[in-house]
């Protein structure tokens, strides 16, 4: 399939890529396919792309890497299965002070291509976690 994205211009895409949320996106609950794209294979970082509004990309990155003490506590009915854990980036003017949301991780079940966007209640987490924390500590610092 052909997939018209404002950040990539058309790319071409094999329908077994497309993710579909189950449970939107707060905010977007229009949007319901997507693809990742990933601009470098060994980033932490991929794009969230809606295949309906070429404008709409999230950017997403694995939590664990920014935040190794991470923790989402699932339900059952993702027991036994093969998923990914992402959380949206808020961009920063100055990169290194971008925010992650660990609130509300998006669940992806690699398998089935089937994602959700998830809230962690009463949990210690905020919708703004300084991704590169120490870089910003120096930062604000000097």
């Amino acid at each position: 399939m052909l997939v018209k994205t404002l950040l990539f211009g058309d790319i071409e895409v094999n329908d077994e890529f497309k993710i579909v949320f189950i449970s939107p996106i707060l905010g977007f609950e229009d949007e319901r396919e997507f693809i990742l794209i990933k601009e470098k294979e060994d980033s932490p970082f991929c794009w969230l792309q809606s295949l309906r509004t070429p404008e709409l990309a999230f950017l997403l990155a694995d939590p664990f890497i920014f935040f190794p003490e991470y923790v989402v506590e699932l339900e059952d009915t993702y027991r036994d299965k093969d998923i990914v854990i992402y959380v949206i980036v808020t961009l920063n003017e100055d990169f290194k002070l971008s925010t992650a949301n660990l609130v509300a991780p998006i669940i992806i079940d690699a398998e089935n291509k089937e994602a959700s966007q998830i809230i962690l209640e009463n949990s210690p987490y905020t919708t703004r976690h300084c991704i590169f924390e120490n870089i910003a500590q120096s930062v604000t610092a000097g």
